[in-house]
């Protein structure tokens, strides 16, 4: 295998992986020089694990934030039902929303 050919299966595989883990990657490779395919085989299989697990735990923690910011957009909405004012300008009826009050 060429050293453009491992260039381009690299690239195949930081696609889905963060930017700057992508970039270390990147730097990593420019830096070392492969023996035989078996080394470099041995060598992207570390990569995407390492992907894959980053990938595992990100997934994981913005689950935990979206469930969190799921939970304030409820609570937002059912506020909002019980802080309207309505009141009379120009002949209109307008809303006016008051922070704090429930």
């Amino acid at each position: 295998m060429t050293r453009t050919e491992q260039e381009k299966e690299l690239m195949e595989v930081l696609q889905d992986a963060p930017v700057k883990m992508a970039e270390r990657f990147k730097r990593n490779f420019k830096r070392m020089k492969f023996d035989n395919d078996a080394d470099f085989n041995d060598w992207i299989d570390g990569v995407c694990f390492e992907i894959d697990h980053v990938a595992g735990t990100e997934n994981k923690y913005k689950s935990v934030i979206d469930q969190a910011m799921q939970e304030r957009i409820r609570q937002r909405q059912q506020e909002s039902h019980n802080t309207v004012i309505y009141g009379l300008e120009n002949v209109e009826y307008h809303e006016q929303r008051i922070k704090g009050l429930k």
